[in-house]
């Protein structure tokens, strides 16, 4: 085999962060007396998103992420809300969302039964990942779970993947593959930890970046495992 590791981002890559995500804002806003509407849904996902990217580009602290899309939310609509309280109510709404994307469990499968080692490597909350991967029944295909909040770093830096080498058996970066659906964090991580990519990107956008490979859903990481 070329490669003895898998690293698998988990949310939009083998669980369903959209869905879950607009669960969880159509929950929470009646909560904080607001109406939930599609538009709503739009702009706290764009909000949300945003956030994240900054995050990843180091531009703000992981901290700066939770009140910060909640006060753009807000910017851009018009509203008005307690950020610090609608934040911790989401994290409650959110764990709660653990729908598996199409062809992930067999994907698993399939490179458990080939002897891979699986390793999920994602930036997020700890205590919400955890949630939402034993309750959508696919934590028992990990070897290692790496989730930024525990590994003091985010994809894309290297320190994280560092941390993920260091604390899995695979060290020869040609062995090891990333699987992910985000450019900002799985492939430019990929890239610049040194490790081959498979970007997922099933509405063919177009990039700058040269991803190893890219498929269009994830059974098709077969031809490439």
């Amino acid at each position: 085999m070329k490669y003895t590791t898998v690293y698998f981002d988990l949310d939009n890559t083998l669980l369903d962060f959209t869905a879950a995500q607009a669960s969880a804002i159509s929950e929470l806003l009646p909560l904080h007396g607001l109406k939930v509407t599609p538009e709503y849904i739009s702009i706290y996902s764009d909000s949300n998103l945003m956030y994240w990217e900054l995050f990843e580009r180091g531009e703000i602290k992981r901290e700066e992420i939770f009140e910060g899309r909640f006060k753009e939310f807000l910017k851009r609509t018009n509203l008005k809300g307690d950020t610090a309280k609608m934040s911790k109510d989401y994290f409650s709404l959110l764990a709660k969302g653990h729908d598996v994307l199409p062809g992930a469990v067999e994907i698993l499968e399939y490179v458990r039964g080939k002897g891979y080692t699986v390793c999920a490597t994602t930036n997020g909350v700890a205590l919400t990942q955890y949630k939402r991967l034993k309750d959508s029944g696919i934590q028992r295909y990990f070897d290692y779970v790496f989730i930024s909040e525990e590994t003091g770093h985010q994809k894309p830096e290297k320190e994280y993947f560092d941390f993920v080498m260091a604390n899995s058996p695979e060290k020869d970066r040609k062995k090891i593959i990333i699987v992910g659906d985000s450019l900002t964090s799985d492939i430019q991580g990929g890239i610049n930890a040194g490790i081959d990519t498979c970007w997922l990107n099933p509405r063919a956008k177009k990039t700058a970046l040269n991803p190893t490979y890219e498929i269009r859903n994830i059974s098709q990481l077969k031809d490439i495992l």
